[in-house]
């Protein structure tokens, strides 16, 4: 299939899906239909070019915005939660400030594609891959921690971080968020775990925001 035809499909599918049908679904539906959409995207991106060279595209703004928030710098070292196959924010962190970063995911075969797509950017000695449970997962040594959207168990993620983080360390949890401004899962209450010190909301994902979260002292 010609590389035009991609690109236009894939502008197509990602104003439909992205744009226009995440604003109009009430959070908790939009968060596992966001998921399963992300995951095709992912997959799919990472076996053509001209594909995830447009998802990457897709991320700039956001992740600009999530690292002038927590202001992230090159002395940082960075853990990203559920990479995913196509790893766009830990690529983008890395090239925006040239911090150390680890990424993590649960999926085996999602870490496998990581990797490859990483080695294809030529920047393996900067971020390291590793297949395991963010639950299980040392994180006081972290300066910032990325919990990104495709996390399952988004509470149950954020009370272990609450408890195990290092005293300076910064979160940037990326969810879902309706019309009505109401959070995925509104009954999570991310003041009962830590300080909520900022937000920025997508230009690119429709109801996707993100939020500066530190430690309770």
């Amino acid at each position: 299939m010609p590389s035009r035809v991609i690109e236009k499909f894939f502008s197509y599918a990602y104003h439909i899906f992205f744009k226009q049908t995440g604003t109009k679904i009430r959070a908790g539906l939009l968060k596992n239909l966001m998921d399963r959409l992300f995951t095709l995207f992912e997959k799919i991106g990472g076996k053509f070019d001209i594909i995830s060279s447009n998802y990457l595209k897709l991320y700039h703004e956001i992740v600009e915005k999530e690292i002038k928030m927590a202001k992230i710098n090159s002395d940082d070292l960075v853990l990203v939660i559920g990479c995913g196959s196509l790893p766009t924010t830990t690529v983008l962190i890395s090239m925006k400030t040239g911090a150390n970063i680890v990424s993590v995911d649960v999926d085996k075969k999602s870490i496998g594609d990581a990797a490859q797509y990483i080695k294809n950017l030529h920047l393996g000695d900067k971020i390291k891959l590793e297949h395991t449970n963010g639950l299980n997962y040392s994180v006081k040594n972290f300066d910032v921690i990325f919990v990104l959207y495709g996390i399952t168990k988004q509470e149950e993620m954020l009370e272990y971080l609450a408890s195990n983080m290092g005293k300076n360390s910064r979160i940037i949890f990326r969810t879902a968020t309706d019309l009505q401004d109401k959070m995925h899962k509104g009954h999570i209450d991310l003041s009962k775990y830590f300080l909520v010190r900022d937000s920025t909301l997508s230009g690119s994902f429709a109801s996707i925001e993100s939020y500066l979260l530190l430690k309770k002292q």
